[in-house]
């Protein structure tokens, strides 16, 4: 069975029973808007106390939709999924845990798979991190600190190690440009939080918001960046600012979260204890965001209770809720809006999640065929197959 890479509910305990990993994921920066242009930035005001149970995206989805199982065999066993993309009509899932990249047709077939595992030339010890576009995929061994392309059928292109100046937590694509995303930061690999290189073997390379200040932060839980037609935003672990890559590549603060004095404090300088040192009421980070052409979502994560925020560009209002749902399916379907790209909702679902929704009333399902196709997948899978790709566009 696959992994979803999501520690939400598990994310308070591994603060008081790991603090090893609380160094790993610390950040130690600063919202810095230095070399930014602060003209337009939309400012969001958080408000627990206004949160909704629930919010409903089968009001802004429209009718159709997609379902994919993807197909299961002893080379095409999915472990865990810590990064989707959809690129030139394939399918791409980034497998930290089998050290693969699958790469699947929108049938589900399996079509290609990136399997290098060990120290040697176009070899690498980690997938620490995976960035695609139409025509090629990058991947980032932090071990060995290289970088990798493939091409769509798993060929190896080109490999380069990594420029001693630059660090990343993640890389990823927008108008073709390969950029490396930093959350934290040792002086020895450099000081910025973004880098855009020009390749992999000569990285000539531009970076962006330099690190400045060092205040303690819990480290978001990702994805830490959306991309969406020529829309590119970044969040960072302490920060309240969402940052845009703007046409003319320049960086930018977009919007500003306002948690009316309401982010935890760390008098002891320790994030393991943010949830001893705090009140429920208290904000953590901003986990994740997704952004679309018309809406900015983003996971707020509190001491006591997490909490999700829709806005909308055109009315400039935003709905808090703590659930998301989904009216057109049943009404205990289970609905996430994690990866939201190019103006679809993502969702991936392990198959014992799919023979669950199986068991729910037809007659709820209001989306047209939706129900006959979730039993004909199930009718032919087992429960420990691979997982089913939903895909749902949101209306203009």
């Amino acid at each position: 069975m696959f992994l979803v890479k999501s520690n939400l509910n598990s994310m308070k305990n591994r603060f008081v029973i790991l603090p090893f990993y609380c160094l790993l994921f610390a950040c130690l920066f600063a919202c810095n808007n230095s070399n930014t242009n602060n003209a337009s930035v939309q400012s969001i005001v958080f408000d627990a106390s206004e949160a909704q149970e629930s919010f409903d995206f089968g009001a802004i989805t429209d009718t159709s939709y997609q379902i994919i199982a993807l197909e299961t065999s002893d080379d095409f066993l999915i472990g865990e999924i810590e990064k989707i993309e959809i690129k030139n009509n394939k399918i791409i899932i980034c497998d930290p845990m089998s050290r693969a990249v699958f790469l699947f047709n929108m049938d589900g077939s399996p079509h290609s798979k990136i399997f290098k595992p060990g120290r040697g030339p176009g070899e690498y010890m980690e997938i620490s991190a995976m960035g695609a576009n139409d025509s090629v995929i990058v991947i980032f061994d932090n071990v060995s600190r290289k970088l990798m392309e493939f091409d769509f059928n798993g060929r190896l292109i080109q490999e380069a190690g990594l420029n001693p100046d630059i660090w990343a937590n993640d890389i990823f694509f927008f108008n073709d440009n390969l950029y490396l995303y930093a959350d934290w930061d040792e002086e020895e690999w450099g000081n910025s939080r973004l880098y855009l290189i020009d390749d992999i073997v000569n990285q000539n390379y531009k970076h962006y918001l330099p690190f400045d200040k060092r205040p303690l932060a819990i480290g978001n839980m990702g994805p830490s960046y959306s991309l969406c037609n020529n829309n590119a935003s970044l969040i960072y672990s302490g920060c309240d600012t969402v940052f845009s890559i703007l046409k003319d590549g320049t960086v930018s603060p977009s919007y500003v979260f306002d948690f009316k004095g309401k982010r935890a404090k760390y008098p002891s300088g320790r994030v393991e204890l943010v949830f001893q040192e705090n009140d429920d009421d208290r904000i953590t980070n901003i986990q994740w965001i997704s952004e679309t052409d018309r809406y900015l979502h983003a996971y707020i994560g509190g001491v006591g209770n997490d909490y999700q925020v829709w806005y909308d560009k055109h009315t400039k209002t935003h709905q808090t809720y703590r659930i998301a749902k989904n009216s057109s399916l049943a009404n205990n379907s289970i609905f996430g809006t994690r990866w939201i790209v190019n103006n679809k909702i993502i969702m991936v679902q392990p198959m014992l999640n799919v023979f669950r929704e199986g068991t729910l009333p037809e007659s709820e399902y209001k989306l047209k065929g939706f129900y006959c196709r979730l039993t004909k997948i199930i009718n032919s899978s087992k429960i420990e197959d691979n997982p089913v790709v939903f895909i749902f566009n949101l209306k203009d």
